[in-house]
């Protein structure tokens, strides 16, 4: 998949992939054993468990915008080393915590190093535009993989070695990662008498009235609500519902995102060399409505099973072509903005799925399955009717549909 790339393309986008996997690794391999590790610290209560866990996603969406906008203004790379060195210390932090008040310190810590929007952009800028939905794809696919290897991994690490060590892993993958940007990616070459559109608090009402960013963030938040729905939802009935073991849930999480991975990878070719971008976005957002309908429909143990597969082949059909799209519909000159607002819905859209999951679990699975076929079905009308104006307009390739 990288043959098509240049050697510089190459050295880019597997050192962001690298750090971009790293970051998604400290955040998925203490989902599945933070809570219980955190009621064994001192002046433990379940609130302050809740905000110890929930901090870091507060933290990550209110400074994804404003380290945009420094990217933009002031280069990506010092924003990127910045919040990498700021998340290996909140990290060292969450490793040698020993009250609950100094966990949450150090999760906010970690969560102050939000650098997504940087590190979209600069891959994006260090690669051309007829590959860059690939570059993308090995990113979605690095965390696909970090996703599906903390589910199975995680509880065996924390239970030999302990949850400190998980926290010292990360903070030394992440220094290894800095290293290597700061050191071996080179910084784009856009000059201030280069760009078109200079760095201004304006750019916040040009981004805010551009048609193509709010429904691409939409759908980004959209997405990851159903993540984290659909993971607050489904462990919990696989456990208690039908008494399926924690230790054996990996095996349906591991198939379900490799299966997914599969699917992914000649889909992003097939988008990106022939046009067809809106065949495969609408074909990710009917897989996730297909999960919803077919677990109404089975209900039971293998609903949900059916369930997570569906999204997982949604989810990694959009994943990558999501950013893909933004970055081709804005202007470099504000991309590091753009991702910004894209990040910060992505991680408010996660805030909102662990809410919605809440209230299914409160009053039954039937209130998140209809409300979710309800936003799919809008989502999909609203993405078809955008879609075909892009394509009417020149701004996509070819498409059948």
């Amino acid at each position: 998949m990288l043959k098509e790339f240049t050697p510089q393309e190459i050295k880019a986008v597997l050192g962001i992939t690298f750090a971009v996997a790293v970051r998604m690794l400290g955040l998925f391999l203490l989902l599945p054993v933070l809570s219980p590790y955190l009621k064994t610290l001192e002046g433990a209560s379940p609130q302050l468990i809740g905000l110890a866990i929930g901090i870091y996603g507060f933290a990550q969406a209110f400074l994804q915008i404003p380290f945009g906008y420094i990217s933009d203004k002031r280069g990506r790379k010092p924003v990127i080393v910045f919040g990498m060195i700021t998340y290996i210390i909140g990290s060292l932090m969450g490793g040698l915590a020993t009250n609950i008040w100094s966990m949450v310190l150090a999760r906010f810590i970690q969560g102050f190093g939000a650098v997504s929007s940087a590190m979209i952009a600069l891959a994006a800028d260090l690669t051309r535009e007829e590959v860059r939905t690939r570059a993308f794809a090995h990113i979605g696919a690095s965390i696909g993989i970090v996703f599906a290897l903390s589910i199975t991994f995680a509880p065996l690490l924390a239970g030999y070695i302990g949850v400190p060590f998980l926290f010292f892993l990360t903070a030394f993958l992440s220094l290894v990662a800095t290293l290597y940007l700061a050191f071996f990616i080179p910084e784009p070459k856009i000059h201030a008498k280069d760009r078109e559109i200079r760095p201004s608090l304006k750019n916040f009402t040009l981004l805010l009235t551009d048609r193509n960013q709010l429904i691409l963030n939409f759908s980004i938040g959209i997405l990851h609500a159903f993540l984290v729905a659909i993971f607050t939802v489904i462990p919990y009935e696989l456990v208690y519902t039908y008494h399926f073991p924690k230790p054996r849930h990996w095996e349906i999480y591991l198939p379900a995102v490799l299966i997914s991975l599969m699917i992914m990878v000649p889909s992003t070719i097939v988008a990106e060399k022939r046009g067809k971008f809106k065949e495969v976005y609408l074909t990710g957002i009917l897989s996730i409505l297909a999960g919803f309908l077919v677990y109404d429909l089975i209900r039971g143990f293998w609903g949900g099973v059916a369930l997570v597969f569906f999204f997982f082949i949604g989810f990694h059909l959009l994943e990558p072509l999501v950013p893909s799209l933004l970055t081709k519909l804005t202007h470099r000159d504000i991309r590091g903005l753009s991702l910004g607002f894209f990040n910060t819905n992505q991680f408010l859209g996660a805030f909102v799925g662990g809410l919605w999951g809440g209230l299914a679990l409160k009053y039954g699975v039937l209130y998140l399955l209809l409300s979710a076929v309800g936003v799919c079905v809008v989502w999909f009308l609203i993405s078809y009717v955008w879609l075909s104006s892009l394509y009417s307009e020149g701004k996509l390739g070819k498409s059948s549909l």
